[in-house]
């Protein structure tokens, strides 16, 4: 390869990352501003067709960890596991969760436009367009053998409370998987010193048991992710 043709490829890579770190900066400034969450939730409908082309460039690992989790606690016969997956999106957990042998998963987003996505990839058994938070679904108890979320923590997407529906939602043994950036927790006013301090009073209460709490390198973008996963009683 001539030195004309490193220094373009040089420049390419360059742009490349620059556009991504622009993209992510004013989606996190979005974040930021936009307090509704009926508005949070018409953005997402208007980015469905480009998010993933907008995570692919920022190196979202997340579904990945999530799914490479759920297949270490399931590695037996997966076909009868079922799983419902929290803020879905347009399926990428879903996708990870397919590769790993689950077929009974269900998606649950507010988003229309997420989920018209999602519905594409044919990895959903159905699709749920809801809200998740205290209160309680029209699903009845102990449903699902395990509940995931990944990557839904930026500004509030989610309550501290949906942690109760997920307790409901869940067959006693079975687990809640949970995947995000450290930072997130520390910075957004709804969980600083709210979502982890939760948790642990959830387990002192014996509605479940912490498995781990694994900090995870280049979950997005050189960033550290965060997994926690716990086992109901």
């Amino acid at each position: 390869m001539d030195r004309e043709t490193m220094d373009r490829e040089a420049m390419d890579r360059e742009t490349m990352d620059r556009e991504a770190m622009d993209r992510e900066t004013m989606l996190n400034e979005y974040f930021v501003k936009t307090e509704s969450r009926d508005k949070k939730t018409n953005f997402y409908d208007s980015w469905s067709k480009q998010y993933e082309q907008d995570m692919q460039s920022l190196d979202y690992l997340g579904p990945a960890f999530v799914g490479s989790v759920l297949a270490k606690l399931y590695p037996g016969a997966k076909e009868d596991v079922r799983i419902l997956d929290v803020a879905a999106g347009t399926g990428l957990v879903g996708e990870q969760l397919a590769k790993q042998g689950f077929i009974r998963v269900d998606a649950l987003d507010p988003s229309e436009g997420m989920l018209i996505e999602a519905k594409s990839k044919n990895v959903y058994q159905a699709l749920i367009c809801s809200y998740f938070d205290e209160k309680e679904l029209d699903i009845a108890p102990d449903t699902y053998d395990a509940v995931v979320i990944c990557g839904a923590c930026n500004n509030s997407h989610l309550p501290c409370e949906c942690l109760w529906e997920v307790i409901r939602l869940v067959k006693p043994g079975g687990y809640f998987v949970m995947a995000t950036r450290p930072s997130l927790l520390e910075s957004v006013e709804e969980y600083k010193g709210h979502f982890e301090p939760l948790m642990d009073e959830i387990e002192k209460e014996g509605k479940w048991k912490k498995i781990s709490r694994e900090i995870v390198s280049d979950y997005h973008k050189g960033k550290e992710g965060i997994v926690f996963v716990y086992q109901m009683k």
